[in-house]
């Protein structure tokens, strides 16, 4: 565990790091170029430092071992600052979105192309070595995930910058270098028309974890899987299974319900059940919160009792 937070917390400094010195790089080259797609650039690395740095703080708070406070884990703060972090990219890209209408309804942005061209090459490069490195470690927690979603995002933009000013030098000179001014607001318009998806996305999913919705229909398979091999061994009637994720944890509740043909199931016996489970489902890469119950009467299974 230990280990795997060490590699959680260099990966988020280095994300953090990287984002400071392309945010103060895109502030003031799309100041100096008179730029917004690269002032957007700069301005949303600023945001992803700030949001990144909120991220480490709460992924070491998680880690701290506090069981009398929190009994059940502090895994709940991960989707919260995850809903955090996309909302806060989703007011950034809307406020853009409208200064790029506006823009173009103005006549467009008098950019200085070949300077902004430069940005867009190195910037390029720098946020897809960050994304493939993130990416690569992305099932270490939903952090690492939420920042390799970021970079993907920033490789695309700074991706689409480049294209686009390509595209600008390629236009001026041609007879429709008049069109050159409107080439930064509709990249604007492009980039961000593409990317509120997954904001809205991410969002979607992390709000499913607040309110303990179910999972991906995948974990429920893999776990009713192993169950039934179990209900036909012990010939148990019926069983009730539920499953949350938060965060990087599964809470996993199954109810067997026992009938008059069931087998006994002994002490030694729910132990050698509750070990099959977890060795058979080792390949979901979550902490497990396992509850396994046996009953002979279905109330106790129910859950909702006065």
């Amino acid at each position: 565990m230990f280990k795997s937070f060490a590699g959680e917390k260099n990966l988020l400094k280095i994300s953090v790091f990287v984002a400071l010195f392309f945010a103060i790089f895109g502030v003031v080259w799309g100041s100096l170029v008179s730029s917004q797609i690269i002032f957007f650039d700069g301005l949303y690395s600023l945001v992803s430092v700030m949001l990144s740095l909120l991220s480490l703080l709460v992924a070491q708070f998680i880690k701290k071992n506090d069981r009398m406070r929190f009994p059940y884990g502090k895994e709940m703060l991960e989707p919260v600052v995850i809903i955090i972090k996309y909302g806060v990219i989703f007011l950034l890209c809307i406020i853009t979105l409208i200064t790029a209408i506006v823009s173009l309804l103005s006549g467009g942005q008098d950019t200085r192309v070949g300077p902004a061209l430069i940005f867009a090459f190195v910037n390029t490069i720098g946020c897809v070595a960050v994304f493939i490195l993130l990416n690569k470690n992305k099932d270490k927690s939903g952090f690492i995930k939420a920042e390799a979603n970021q970079w993907k995002m920033d490789s695309l933009i700074s991706g689409a910058v480049l294209f686009g000013f390509i595209s600008a030098v390629l236009i001026s000179y041609t007879p429709y270098e008049y069109l050159v001014p409107y080439v930064d607001p509709v990249m604007v318009l492009i980039v961000i028309g593409y990317f509120l998806k997954t904001p809205i996305v991410e969002m979607t999913k992390a709000f499913r974890e607040v309110l303990e919705m179910s999972p991906d229909q995948s974990i429920e398979a893999k776990f009713k899987k192993v169950i039934t091999p179990i209900e036909k061994k012990y010939q148990i009637s019926e069983s009730i299974l539920r499953i949350a994720k938060v965060g990087n944890k599964l809470f996993i509740d199954i109810d067997f319900i026992l009938g008059p043909q069931s087998k006994m199931v002994t002490i030694a016996d729910q132990d050698k059940i509750r070990e099959q489970i977890i060795q058979h489902t080792r390949d979901l890469v979550y902490k497990k919160w396992l509850t396994v119950s046996f009953t002979n009467d279905k109330k106790w299974a129910q859950k909702d009792l006065a």
